[in-house]
């Protein structure tokens, strides 16, 4: 899966975002990328439905993105980015409840797969899960500088 937008975003090192998702693209809450300061995206990877509305979603990100400015302006932290392993984590459980979806049983091949044949689109559980997981900001999960 290749995102527009993801060509024209760059790292220190001068790697895109295409580059480091290497057609699988994973954010950590959907929302941050490690390698990324000060990077949020709304509707990332993991945060698209298949049966309600996204815009709970959106207003989830939001909040978590407010959240995180709020703690900045606080401690004055000048940049956050998800740390490595808190990505990981959160791709791995997301991954994990995602085995037992319809989009991932009995061979299923639908647009959601990107080119891994990993489910890089949908969020696995309720929309209130992820708002529970995604609104408060936990500052352990990020590195601050």
């Amino acid at each position: 899966m290749i995102l527009y937008f993801a060509n024209h975003i760059f790292n220190q090192h001068g790697q895109s975002l295409n580059d480091i998702w290497q057609g699988s693209p994973k954010a950590h809450l959907g929302t941050t990328v490690a390698g990324f300061p000060n990077l949020f995206i709304l509707q990332g990877p993991n945060t698209g439905l298949g049966h309600t509305s996204v815009i709970y979603m959106i207003e989830a990100q939001i909040e978590h993105i407010i959240n995180a400015l709020k703690f900045m302006r606080q401690h004055t932290v000048s940049a956050i980015e998800p740390k490595a392993d808190a990505q990981a984590t959160f791709v791995r459980d997301v991954e994990r409840a995602m085995q037992q979806t319809v989009w991932m049983q009995g061979g299923c091949r639908s647009w959601y797969l990107d080119a891994t044949g990993r489910n890089s689109t949908l969020w696995a559980g309720s929309t209130l899960a992820f708002r529970r997981r995604v609104v408060p900001f936990v500052p352990a999960e990020y590195e601050q500088r």
